[in-house]
């Protein structure tokens, strides 16, 4: 096992908590970026949610965003890669959002817009200082440079609206899911693997010599298309099934007994 470049899930894999590495994983980290390893981040988050992370394991270069909608280098944040989703089915999914009951939220340059308070879009911005919008006409807008749409659903029922989404947008989106409640709608065919994909043929490393690490639904493209793909132990059951690894759970440093295993 020769690696060469490393993706790595920031919640629920590389941490349980919104702005804090353990010292094993940043360590780690560390200490494969030391050994000439490409360390880069792959999340569902922005850049202004991933900068606690990049700041914390001292990444550089390129860092994969939005679930994999975005790629961005970290130190100047201008964006290298970008699949935007198209403003009508931006429309599109919002109203479908309204008629089963579930607050949706868009994104446009980091800013979080949604068209009324929610609980969840409470808890959601003040986990990552996020600033937002309320804009009760977002229905009615045209919006560009929309990187991903996030539904929020009662844990209790996240499956069956998981589901819902999936039907509905068959064909014309990539619906997945990442924290608990939490429902992802990008564009076809756009995934945290493709992102990853791209970026390793930017930098000349074979697919073979990539390593993804991950936990949910919206990591498991990225963990089936590299050389290793890991799974953290707390991680979804069909995310094991395709993972080549799987390695202890976040809360006990996986990512570092990842690397320090399989890597130094």
């Amino acid at each position: 096992m020769s690696i060469q470049l490393i993706a790595l899930d920031i919640d629920g894999t590389l941490t349980s908590i919104a702005q804090e590495v353990s010292l094993k994983n940043r360590e780690a980290i560390r200490a494969a970026m030391d050994a000439g390893v490409i360390v880069t981040i792959a999340t569902g988050r922005g850049c202004i949610a991933t900068r606690p992370i990049w700041k914390l394991t001292d990444v550089h270069g390129p860092s994969i965003q939005y679930g994999g909608a975005m790629t961005v280098d970290v130190d100047t944040e201008s964006i290298i890669t970008m699949h935007e989703l198209d403003p009508e089915l931006i429309r599109e999914v919002l109203e479908f959002s309204v008629e089963i009951g579930l607050h949706a939220q868009i994104y446009v340059n980091d800013v979080v817009i949604f068209e009324k308070p929610s609980p969840f879009a409470d808890k959601y911005i003040e986990r990552h200082h996020l600033p937002f919008e309320i804009d009760p006409d977002i229905r009615k807008k045209t919006y560009h440079n929309v990187p991903k749409i996030l539904a929020f659903s009662e844990v209790e029922q996240q499956d069956e609206m998981l589901d819902a989404y999936r039907k509905r947008f068959f064909g014309k989106a990539q619906v997945s899911r990442s924290m608990p409640g939490y429902i992802e709608i990008n564009c076809l065919n756009t995934t945290k693997g493709t992102a990853l994909a791209e970026l390793s043929a930017k930098l000349n490393i074979k697919q073979t010599d990539v390593a993804a690490v991950g936990d949910n639904y919206l990591d498991q493209e990225m963990i089936e298309w590299a050389g290793t793909g890991v799974c953290v132990e707390n991680g979804a059951e069909s995310v094991k099934q395709v993972s080549d690894i799987v390695v202890p759970s976040c809360d006990d440093d996986g990512v570092a007994y990842f690397i320090e295993k399989y890597v130094l």
